[in-house]
């Protein structure tokens, strides 16, 4: 059974459609949603950001600078003569790797005819692979087809900018004996 509507029931109260009552904005129901003490927050500015971002910068940039320069100052070194090869030991155009100045860094002691013994880091200036002697009056780098002049050190072909380090020799009693490491 369906009851009538009172027709003066039906005017004393108004009613809306559901799309025109008040609603809250988006904004507003986000902050209800994620509520934040925006009043205590520190804002960074555009200022502060670059502030930060020039010393970082200049700290990089005096870091570097103190590397380079600790890198270029003369190594303190105590190592002293380190026999490496007996007199008479090498025939002429034979060479002999060695250890020198510690059991991990390798050179080479060549004995080069009509220059005699001479010594040097085999280690390439270019990207620090080993060198080696051939015969032909040249140190050959295979990683990067760098040559090197066996009786200067000198850089003849090849990526490597700088020569080979000479490692400076002396001979006692019958020993050869490895004192300095020299960069050129």
């Amino acid at each position: 059974m369906v009851q009538e509507v009172n027709p003066q029931l039906q005017s004393e109260t108004p009613t809306q459609p559901v799309s025109e009552l008040p609603r809250k904005s988006d904004h507003e129901e986000w902050r209800e949603e994620f509520p934040y003490p925006w009043d205590e927050d520190e804002i960074v500015t555009r200022r502060d950001t670059l502030r930060f971002l020039l010393a970082g910068s200049g700290a990089l940039f005096l870091a570097t600078g103190a590397l380079a320069i600790l890198g270029a100052l003369p190594k303190n070194s105590n190592v002293t003569a380190l026999a490496i090869a007996k007199d008479g030991e090498l025939a002429e155009n034979q060479w002999k790797v060695f250890n020198y100045p510690d059991e991990y860094t390798q050179g080479i002691l060549i004995n080069l005819p009509g220059h005699g013994l001479v010594a040097y880091s085999d280690v390439c200036t270019h990207l620090s692979c080993a060198v080696l002697y051939q015969g032909d009056g040249k140190l050959h780098c295979p990683c990067h087809e760098g040559l090197f002049d066996a009786a200067t050190g000198n850089v003849l072909a090849g990526p490597p900018v700088r020569p080979l380090p000479l490692i400076q020799l002396a001979r006692q009693n019958g020993i050869i004996y490895a004192l300095k490491e020299t960069a050129r």
